[in-house]
């Protein structure tokens, strides 16, 4: 009863999950819609500048860190 209900949940979740995943590896994007494919877009975008931030917060710690040698 409460664990095949709670099982479901969880499956659901596990499959929206994996979905996105595919989603932002690029692949399976048929089942989008415009809307759907510039929210995608706009979520790269953002994760793609908070990666470059900490890039370069990386660079410049190591470069700080060969200076002092």
């Amino acid at each position: 009863g409460n664990w095949c209900h709670e099982y479901r949940k969880l499956k659901a979740k596990v499959e929206t999950i994996q979905k996105c995943q595919k989603h932002l590896m690029g692949e399976d994007f048929e089942s989008l819609n415009l809307k759907e494919l510039q929210q995608l877009e706009q979520q790269l975008e953002s994760s793609l500048k908070h990666i470059r931030s900490r890039k370069n917060q990386l660079m410049h710690e190591s470069i700080s860190e060969l200076q002092k040698k």
